[in-house]
């Protein structure tokens, strides 16, 4: 496990056939000034999120690029990020996914990874 995931910690809940699903209950150390969760962290569990899923088919892979776009603020409670991934090419692989509070979407992402190996 990486020193990051050890700090992170969030649970893998599934992970398989493109798909990911990832679970992570907000901590006082991811509140920003407003009490206000990171948005470097809902960015980092989305990252994770698709990350997984696009490593579920058996890749290993780095990210090129991710867009985030945030929907609602989180002060608390449990997160829920979904990956999937849209389009296994050779060298660059296309993933999206959502990150759920309670059931409702308050962030999602699309993301661009490299095979490395």
């Amino acid at each position: 496990m990486s020193p990051f995931a050890r700090f992170f910690q969030a649970e893998v809940l599934r992970k398989g056939d493109g798909e990911a699903e990832l679970r992570l209950p907000v901590r006082e150390e991811f509140l920003q000034g407003q009490g206000l969760v990171h948005g470097g962290i809902l960015a980092a569990l989305l990252d994770s999120a698709l990350g997984q899923a696009v490593e579920s088919l058996g890749v290993r892979v780095v990210t090129a690029e991710l867009s985030v776009s945030y929907l609602r603020p989180v002060r608390e409670g449990v997160l829920l990020a979904r990956g999937w991934v849209v389009h296994p090419g050779r060298h660059l692989l296309h993933a999206a996914g959502e990150v759920l509070l309670e059931g409702k979407r308050v962030a999602f992402a699309k993301g661009v990874f490299y095979r490395v190996g």
